[in-house]
């Protein structure tokens, strides 16, 4: 079978599940809990979008199975871009699942992908377990696969708005997730800052 990143995990049965779609019964920091005909699947997810994904009453995640001698361990994704981003991801030596997932946790596919085209070595390394080598080996590796669609407003909506909090002193990893989730609300950066401030002072739900 095809080896996938150097990371020992086998792909060649990856297509037996396309996409799983179930109940989230229970959740931990990098993991669903999946209910499908009283069967439970274990689904490893991006970490940010965890909290998310367990309070839907339905799910449907589009899946990645990898295979070692010794288990068999399933990756979910909300969309089948998100997907492909973490195959390509974990195709570069160093990035295993675990990478993977932090990489896309982090990101929205549309970022990451102006993040790979613009060659931004910064931004990758704000990712643990990313050292500037890793950075530039995903860069000059997947910078020609994934690829912006098109513009996107959201994107520079999200950028100029991180860019923001962050100059306040807030820390990437708490502000990216509230964001995402308030993006599509708002209309400026402005509002998005704001109603991001009140959603991390607790003010807003």
């Amino acid at each position: 079978m095809q080896q996938a990143g150097g990371s020992g995990y086998q792909t060649g049965v990856r297509t037996i599940f396309a996409f799983v779609e179930g109940q989230p019964v229970s959740a931990a920091p990098d993991y669903l809990v999946v209910e499908v005909g009283g069967l439970g699947f274990r689904i490893f997810v991006p970490p940010s979008k965890i909290e998310e994904l367990a309070a839907m009453p339905l799910v449907k995640l589009h899946i990645h199975m990898a295979v070692r001698e010794d288990s068999i361990t399933l990756y979910g994704f909300a969309s089948e871009g998100e997907l492909t981003a973490f195959r390509q991801l974990i195709s570069v030596s160093g990035i295993g699942p675990k990478l993977g997932l932090a990489v896309l946790s982090a990101w929205e596919v549309e970022q990451l992908a102006q993040i790979l085209a613009s060659g931004d070595l910064k931004a990758l390394t704000t990712v643990s377990g990313i050292g500037t080598k890793t950075a530039q080996r995903i860069c000059l590796e997947l910078k020609d696969k994934l690829k912006p669609a098109s513009p996107d407003d959201s994107v520079g909506l999200l950028t100029s708005a991180e860019a923001a909090l962050l100059g306040l002193g807030f820390r990437a990893n708490e502000v990216r997730p509230v964001l995402r989730g308030l993006a599509r609300e708002c209309g400026s950066v402005e509002e998005l800052v704001r109603r991001a401030l009140a959603r991390l002072a607790g003010g807003e739900r």
